[in-house]
This record gives structure tokens, sequence and C-alpha cells, in this order.
């Protein structure tokens, strides 16, 4: 609180040293003016501090009734109480101080207890005034506080949700009163789970600060950024001129959120994947620009990440058939609408059927024959995958163990499993399980993964492949050559089998290039001491191409597409009566 001061007034200095020697028991602080001029500056500078205005009467030039005035007229100063000193008892010079802004007046000879007393009231006054004044300060401060933290990432003091609903709300009101154009731009981080995952939270932390503050630096005054999630963004472009410059923009984006980080001795990058809808093309509301901006998102995500797309009608569509399959996803475990499909796998030199890989078919209650390339993505996006590869499992080793004791066979059953089903572990829950229940000698298990799995150096990812392959599991690295992996990873892992992609098989023998990469894939494999399976052999001309290469095994439709239960029982006895022949 700023100190209290009282301001003397008197042409005479005898009777300013004696105000001043009467008011020594009182604390505050003691300015004086020797006429009604001084007495206006005094107060105007000192305005905050003064509690009290100890006024003569009688002075020359400016007696104190005039000053007394043009303090009240004054806005800054018409706060001040003013108390007259004056040596008249006449009631209409009282009558005429109050009416000049006086609240108070004190007869000479000054008493020295009524003085201080009267002045210790308006100090007490000013005190409380005061008080109450920084009180509502400080509140207001706290509401602004209060106000901010709802509206703020505390992270990175960007908009969070609600305020960039504040804020989008206004873009779209100025964008349809002016006539213009403008960007909602959904920026979600690529890898970042991976940043957190190796470099912990205060790396994740530290990165997204960085993004954040990168951002603002390249967007307008007029334009904003928010942070709406983990590592989500929200930049809000106004009053476009032309698609060139939006799309500058947006390539700046992109290249602000990959620039690295340094932490502790470490270069850390992610990437970005960003959609965007804009007003008033892909809608003139909150809900529909945002959520439209967040498909387009997804579709470039979908589409390779680090890479950006505009909102179209055909997203919206794809986006609709999504939230349908999820929908139905969920219902069709428990009303038992998938059935496990089996496709053979062939020895390559004797066309003897070796394993079956299980493959998941879904025929919905609502929607007919969903093909597996369309709801695999949906059951992934909607957290169905460790539930359905499980179920998956169970009923793949069941099938395996009643084919193995009725025709007497060691037939291997291969199974997909997710990047997903690494990340905790039901799935090594399941694979012990299931060993124990059907006494399933566990070489008879192969259990495919993805290539993008093998980049995947995290804790939990290691751990489980290496449980896996510990319970005497094989595992195979389904589609091999699509991905970012090379052969040199696979000394990494207990790998057991390498799946060429069929889209290397498809145009043998006569695509040279394909041969090439498929001759080297399995001579390099093989001398790592892996097996090698051809994926999608469709021809007799393939296989025999493959054979002469040394392939391990073969798949494809050319020995057996994927078939129900019973139907691969018949295929499995006409298979043991007579396998299937080459070419001669």
């Amino acid at each position: 609180m700023p100190e209290a001061k009282i301001l003397i007034v008197d042409d005479t200095k005898a009777n300013l040293v004696a105000l001043q020697v009467l008011l020594k028991p009182i604390d505050a602080n003691i300015i004086t003016a020797e006429s009604g001029e001084q007495a206006l500056l005094a107060a105007e500078e000192h305005e905050d501090h003064i509690a009290l205005i100890l006024l003569d009467v009688q002075m020359p030039v400016m007696d104190g009734f005039e000053v007394a005035r043009l303090l009240n007229e004054n806005e800054r100063t018409r706060s001040i109480p003013i108390i007259f000193i004056t040596a008249t008892q006449d009631d209409g010079q009282i009558e005429k101080a109050y009416l000049s802004g006086a609240v108070d007046y004190i007869e000479k000879p000054i008493r020295k207890t009524v003085l201080i007393s009267k002045v210790l009231v308006f100090l007490d006054l000013w005190s409380l005034r005061h008080g109450l004044e920084l009180e509502v300060e400080q509140r207001r401060a706290a509401e602004h506080r209060v106000e901010h933290l709802a509206t703020h990432d505390p992270l990175t003091n960007l908009s969070n949700r609600r305020g960039l609903y504040e804020e989008l709300s206004e873009l779209i009101y100025r964008s349809r009163r002016y006539n213009f154009s403008s960007a909602v731009i959904y920026v979600d981080l690529d890898g970042f789970k991976h940043v957190n995952d190796h470099f912990g939270h205060e790396a994740g932390d530290k990165l997204l600060t960085q993004v954040a503050d990168n951002f603002r630096g390249i967007v307008r005054q007029t334009d904003s950024v928010a942070r709406i999630g983990g590592d989500e963004f929200i930049v809000l472009l106004t009053d476009i001129d032309s698609e060139t410059t939006l799309i500058t923009k947006i390539e700046k984006l992109l290249t602000e959120a990959s620039l690295p980080l340094d932490f502790k001795g470490h270069n850390i990058t992610v990437g970005a994947s960003i959609g965007i809808a804009l007003y008033p093309d892909h809608g003139d509301d909150v809900e529909t620009l945002l959520h439209h901006a967040d498909q387009a998102m997804y579709q470039a995500k979908n589409q390779g990440k680090n890479t950006f797309r505009f909102f179209t009608e055909d997203i919206n569509i794809k986006a609709h058939r999504q939230r349908e399959l999820q929908d139905n996803l969920r219902k069709a475990l428990p009303n038992d609408e998938f059935t496990v499909f089996f496709q053979p796998i062939v020895d390559a030199a004797s066309g003897q059927v070796v394993s079956a890989e299980a493959l998941l078919r879904w025929e919905s209650a609502n929607l007919g024959q969903v093909f597996p390339d369309e709801f695999i993505p949906a059951a992934e996006s909607a957290g169905l995958i460790p539930e359905l590869g499980c179920w998956v499992l169970k009923k793949a080793i069941e099938t395996g163990a009643h084919w193995n004791k009725q025709f007497g066979t060691g037939l291997r059953i291969a199974v997909n499993a997710s990047s997903i089903q690494f990340r905790n572990n039901l799935l090594f829950d399941t694979i012990k399980e299931q060993l124990e229940t059907y006494a399933w000698n566990p070489d008879l298990l192969e259990v495919e993964i993805t290539e993008g799995l093998l980049l995947d150096d995290s804790p939990e990812v290691n751990t489980y492949i290496n449980e896996i392959s510990k319970c005497g599991v094989r595992l195979s690295v389904d589609d091999f050559g699509t991905g970012f992996s090379a052969l040199s990873y696979l000394k990494n892992y207990p790998v057991n089998t390498v799946k060429i992609d069929r889209s290397f098989i498809m145009d043998l023998p006569g695509d040279k290039e394909n041969a090439v990469l498929v001759q080297a894939i399995i001579a390099m494999a093989q001398g790592l001491r892996l097996e090698v399976i051809a994926e999608g052999v469709e021809t007799a001309e393939q296989w025999e191409f493959l054979r002469s290469l040394n392939c391990d095994f073969v798949q494809g439709y050319f020995f057996g597409k994927p078939m129900p239960r019973t139907e691969f029982e018949d295929f499995l006895i006409a298979q043991l009566e007579k396998p299937i022949q080459a070419q001669s």
C-alpha cells in the first residue's frame, strides 16, 4: 500500500511549521504549499497518495474557496477530502466552505486533540479505501488469471480448445461480415509418441513448446494458433488472398514442425500431418470446420504423413463410412459375425501343403460382406485390434489342433499380428494360454509381423518379440519389401521367415527388375538362414520361376484361395491323397 500524505496549504510559513509540529504524532508524510496555485499542482502530482488537504481560507490571489472549487472540478483530485482551517465563525462562510467542496472545518486557534482526531479519521478512511482498491485489483487479477487458464494451454500459453472455439467463432463472424475466406488448419505431429517413449516427457514438453513458438512466429497478428490436445495444434488464418499464399504458409508450418530439437545431446525431430478446411467452402460453423479439417488431417496421415490435404466431399464420405464400420465392428464379435478363413502355404519344391495362414473375414448383419482391407483399418482406429487379434489366434490354434489330430499331420498355423498388439502383454499371454490349452507344439505356430515393427526399438516391443520367440513360436516378416526395412534389421530380431510381398511376384517372370529383386531377397534371406515365402503366386510359370530360385514356400490363388474351415478340410484331404504338381 502506498504511503499516506497530508497536504497543508497556508500562505504563512509560521502556520505551516506550526501545523507540522502539531501533526508529528501522525504516521503520514507531510507536504506543504504556500499558495493556491502550488496547492493545485501538488494535489495533481501526489493525487494517489494524498489522504487529506488542510486548506487555509484566507490567502492572497486565490483564496481557499477557489482552490477547493478547482480541486472539485478536476476528475483527478475531486475525491481528495478537504478540511478548511478558518478563524471565522460566520455561518455564511462555513456554508460557503461546504459548498466549495470541503468535508469539514477546524477553527483557529487550532486545538491539537481536535486536529489529530479529525486527521486520523481521514487517514483511516484513506487506508480503508486503498485497501479495498488493492483487494479489488488483486481479485480482478486473479479473475483474469483464472479466465486466462480457462482459455489457454498452460504449457505453451496458446489458446486451448475453449479459447479456440471463441477465436474461431469470432473469425467466422468477421469473415462473414467482411466477405473474405479463412482457413482452419489442423496439425497433428507425426512421431511424437516415440519422443515421449524414448526421451521422456521433459523432451516432449520442450518439443511442443518449440513447435508452438515456431508456429507463433510465422502467423500474422490477425491469425491465431491453439493447442487442443497432446500433439494437436490448430492454426487459424484470416483473409486469405490466394491459394498460393495459403499453400506457402502450410509448407512453412510443415518445415517449422520438423525443425530438430537439441535435447541433452540428441537431435529430436518429428513430422506433421496437416488437414485444411476453408470458410465458407467447407463449412460455416465452428464444429463443421473443425470436423472437416480433422478428417483432412487423417487423410494426410493415411497418405504417408508429413504432408497436407484439403478437405473434399470424398473425404467426408470416407469418414462417414469409417464411423459406420466402427459402429458395426463393435457389435460384430458378440454377434458372432466373424469367421476365420485359411489359405494354404505349400512347399515350393514338392507342392505339399505345409502350413495355413489364418485370415479374418466379416459378414456384417447390417453391411453384408466387408473386405479386410476396409474393416481392418477401421478396427485399428477403433482400438479393436487387440481383442480381434487374440480371437483369431484362439480360433486358429483350436482349428489347427483339430486338424493335426484328425489327419496326423504337423500343419503349421500362421496368424497376423498388428504392431498395436506388441504394446501390452495380451498377445503374449494369449499365446502362452493357447499353447498350454491344446498342448500345441510352438514350432507349429508362426506369428506374422510387419516391417514397420522392426523399426520400432521401444522396450515393450523388443520384450514381447523376444518373449514370443523364447516360447519356441516362429516369427515371420509379412509383406517384406514394401516398407522401410532392410535385411540388415533381421539380424537384430529372432525372425525365422520372410514373406515377399505379392507386388514383386505378380508380373514374374516377365518383369526383369522384379525378378532381380526377388532373386536378391531370396539369396540374402537364405544367407541369413531365414526361410522365404513368396505371396501372390497365381500361375504355374510364377511357381516354376520361384522354384528355380530355390524359394522355400509359395502361397497364392494358384494353390488355393482363403477358405472357411470345412472347405479347407476337404482341401487338406485331397492334398494328402495327391499334392499339387508343378509343370514338367
